[in-house]
């Protein structure tokens, strides 16, 4: 008789999941970052938002989709694809009891969504495009981090002062339970090593650019950069948002 009301319990919880609209489970993430949104369509299984934030940031139309299996290994597992004026991506989410997976992923952003790059003299519309292949966060700490980030922004930057700029790319990794990107890029003309520690909070960021080119110098002192010698360099911390386009 227990094993039998079991079964049926167990049989109306995964029926009201099914059922479960996505607008429920929203109202569920405040903690995972999401603070909120204007329009929800559809169920857990094929489900779309619209106007939703997300650590701070506006994304235009999420479309999320629940995946069958994480019902039998106790993770609910989504196939997520986001479209945007200025961000796209797809990829897969895991969310656990402590934490979430990133798997699957590639992301491409505009600049205009990292507020720390306005007035650098970077073009807004350029692009910095990021693989994740793994990202698990337990908590607020980054437990696996594979992936890869690129951009070509320098490459624009320089070629109007006709000057050949590097593309900057390089890994993810976790660093004493931190979110860490390393970007670096070299040509004859200019050259860049950067650090971004990300944070619940916002995000630590390093920078170090060299050239002996006098055509950069007050582009990259109008960008708050100090000098020493063909060295500029500039750190800081900054939250997570846009800047108006």
């Amino acid at each position: 008789m227990a094993l039998r009301i079991s079964a049926g319990v167990a049989a109306l919880i995964i029926w009201l999941i099914v059922l479960m609209p996505l607008k429920a489970v929203l109202m569920l993430a405040g903690s995972a970052g999401v603070s909120g949104y204007q329009e929800v369509y559809g169920t857990v299984w094929d489900g779309r938002i619209r106007g939703l934030r997300l650590a701070g940031l506006p994304i235009e139309d999420v479309h999320v989709a629940l995946r069958p299996l994480g019902l039998i290994t106790g993770r609910l597992v989504a196939d997520w694809q986001i479209a945007d004026t200025s961000a796209r991506g797809h990829g897969r989410l895991a969310l656990g009891a402590t934490g979430f997976t990133l798997s699957q992923t590639d992301l491409s952003l505009q600049l205009s969504r990292i507020a720390v790059l306005a007035d650098t003299g970077l073009d807004p519309q350029e692009r910095i495009f990021l693989t994740i292949d793994q990202l698990e966060i337990n908590g607020a700490t980054c437990r696996i981090a594979e992936g890869e980030v690129r951009s070509a922004a320098l490459v624009s930057l320089a070629r109007s002062f006709e000057l050949e700029g590097p593309v900057v790319e390089g890994p993810l990794t976790c660093r004493d339970g931190a979110l860490v990107l390393d970007l670096a890029g070299e040509t004859s003309d200019l050259s860049l090593d950067a650090e971004l520690l990300l944070a619940g909070d916002g995000f630590d960021w390093q920078v170090e650019t060299r050239t002996g080119r006098a055509e950069l110098a007050d582009g990259f002192a109008l960008a708050g950069l100090e000098r020493d010698g063909d060295v500029w360099r500039r750190s800081g911390h900054s939250g997570y948002g846009r800047r108006n386009d």
